[in-house]
């Protein structure tokens, strides 16, 4: 099944008891920067966040910490990374190296150690993603493909790691596209939903721009049948389809990166939903003419009904109302790109590359900094992530 899209958008004891008179002093000290501070609920202080950043030495490193800037931990990686997975249930962070990457670097968040470091296959590049099964056994990465003896075989794929093997290659899913991207699961925990961002590369140097043809594609992961490709019109093929996220029920929102004239009225998020055409999301023309045709991570709140996508070149986080699919605002944050839902719906967290951390509300367009304890001095990369 293979859908494309034109551009429409539809719119009892005492609680100073045991405290000297030092305490206290910092305490009141201290109190005009708390009231500055973001209040954080039960289920919020619980929470770690970790990023890939850049450090003030120009080396490069993965970093976590809670909702209140707490415990800022740093591991050093060999390069620059894109995004972090977490699995809560072995304590384990996999960082996955920028495209074309070399490297998934998994440390134990809990423990302060490192895990193991792995590379990709002969001819394999990761991308910049990866995913668990639902049972957690498996790791899934989106890797590029090159073979010169057959240089038209660049279909994307994920490639299967188990992580019971020594963390050993076990299969592979093509998925339907060039330059497979971000992909998650579904509800059903059995279909994958797989930005194929469609621009073949040599390195970083983009190769078809002319050419090039993204898609959003939906694979059964028993089998590895594509089950559906939603492509755009053929006027917006420029557009590339990087990034996306799934609510509970099944909701899709994806942010894309024009690769043409900067000046093109383009598509720049979509909505979608399984069975349906791909639907483009709304922005007003005001906010739409800042973001310099680059969207960055996309994410639902807690309770599904909020999406939020960062445009770090146009220094801005958008919301919608995924219930009627409609714009409600824009907040500023220079170079903002990682977002991660906060436990509060309606509620995200926003990192920078200016290594600053904010809380934001999407009903009120509120934005809080968090205070991060003080340490090295980071520039957060593309995505946050919530354990």
């Amino acid at each position: 099944m293979k859908h494309t899209l034109g551009l429409t958008a539809v719119m009892g004891t005492n609680p100073l008891q045991g405290i000297n008179r030092r305490q206290l002093l910092g305490w009141l000290a201290a109190a005009p920067l708390l009231a500055q501070m973001p209040v954080v609920n039960a289920k919020e202080k619980q929470r770690l966040y970790a990023s890939a950043a850049k450090n003030s030495q120009g080396g490069y490193a993965l970093s976590f910490f809670n909702a209140q800037g707490q415990a800022q931990i740093t591991h050093l990686l060999p390069s620059r990374a894109h995004h972090v997975l977490a699995d809560s249930t072995r304590g384990w962070l996999f960082t996955i190296a920028r495209r074309p990457g070399k490297f998934i670097d998994i440390y134990d968040y809990r423990n302060q150690q490192p895990v193991a470091a792995l590379t990709p296959q002969t001819g394999y590049f990761l991308q910049g993603h990866a995913l668990l099964s639902p049972d957690g056994r498996y790791l899934y990465t989106s890797e590029q493909f090159t073979n010169k003896k057959e240089p038209t075989n660049e279909q994307g794929r994920l490639v299967v790691r188990d992580l019971a093997q020594n963390f050993a290659v076990v299969g592979e899913l093509l998925t339907g596209g060039v330059e497979p991207h971000e992909f998650l699961w579904m509800p059903d925990g059995k279909t994958l939903v797989v930005a194929n961002g469609g621009i073949k590369t040599a390195g970083r140097e983009k190769l078809n721009l002319d050419t090039m043809q993204s898609s959003l594609t939906y694979l059964d992961s028993s089998s590895g049948k594509l089950l559906a490709t939603h492509q755009l019109a053929d006027e917006f093929h420029q557009c590339s389809i990087r990034h996306l996220d799934v609510a509970a029920n099944g909701q899709v929102i994806v942010a894309l990166q024009y690769q043409g004239n900067p000046a093109n009225p383009v598509p720049l998020v979509l909505a979608h939903q399984q069975g349906t055409k791909l639907q483009v999301l709304d922005i007003p023309e005001l906010i739409r003419s800042q973001l310099q045709q680059y969207c960055g991570s996309a994410c639902f709140d807690s309770s599904g009904q909020f999406a939020a996508v960062s445009a770090p070149r146009g220094n801005q986080v958008m919301f919608w109302d995924m219930q009627q699919r409609q714009f409600l605002s824009s907040v500023y944050v220079a170079d903002g790109c990682g977002v991660a839902a906060a436990a509060i719906a309606g509620e995200f967290l926003v990192s920078n590359g200016q290594g600053k951390v904010y809380q934001l509300n999407a009903h009120s367009g509120e934005r809080q900094l968090i205070h991060l304890e003080k340490g090295q001095r980071l520039h957060w990369d593309n995505h946050l992530t919530a354990i």
